[in-house]
């Protein structure tokens, strides 16, 4: 009878772990929140280039910097890459991976392939929802929210977003 009691309560206890797959990021593929724009250009071993907020981000941009990155390759498709540094500190804050060249003819075999790879990666997202024909699937870190963005044929979008020090504690 002991062993069994013992035998549930450890099935219970590994059913209920946090996957190892699910650790915090904390940033973006060696970059952390809070990097300056020369910190983060140190640290990828990508080459980047500085963004034209004027172009990228209208009229009305909150942020202090941007940087891009042309090409990155996940999981099979390609992202232009964004990093976004806060005003005034110009601190690294969110990561925008827009996604290149999605085959309209696949229906939404991209938005469902990347789907699959995050929850691989993050575990179960926390929430998916529909919102004005795009669906917004977020898996919730310690110090990051991870978002695929898609309209499920079109369009995809991977945001990560540091987590403020209020919403994460």
């Amino acid at each position: 009878m002991k062993r069994a009691v013992l035998g549930i309560f450890a099935f219970a206890a590994l059913a209920f772990a946090v996957p190892a797959a699910a650790e915090d990021v904390s940033g973006w593929q060696g970059v952390k929140w809070g990097m300056t724009p020369d910190e983060v250009q140190q640290a990828l071993s990508y080459p980047t280039s500085v963004a034209d907020l004027a172009k990228v981000c209208s009229k009305h941009c909150e942020e202090g910097a941007a940087l891009e990155l042309d090409d990155y390759e996940l999981n099979g498709q390609h992202f232009e890459v964004r990093f976004w540094f806060t005003k005034p500190e110009t601190r690294l804050h969110i990561v925008s991976m827009y996604a290149k060249q999605l085959d309209e003819s696949d229906d939404n075999a991209g938005f469902t392939k990347m789907k699959d790879y995050l929850g691989s990666v993050y575990g179960a997202p926390q929430s998916t929802k529909l919102k004005r024909g795009y669906f917004a699937v977020t898996w919730v870190l310690s110090s990051t929210y991870v978002t695929l963005y898609s309209n499920a044929t079109t369009k995809l979008t991977v945001i990560y977003e540091e987590r403020t020090k209020k919403e994460s504690g």
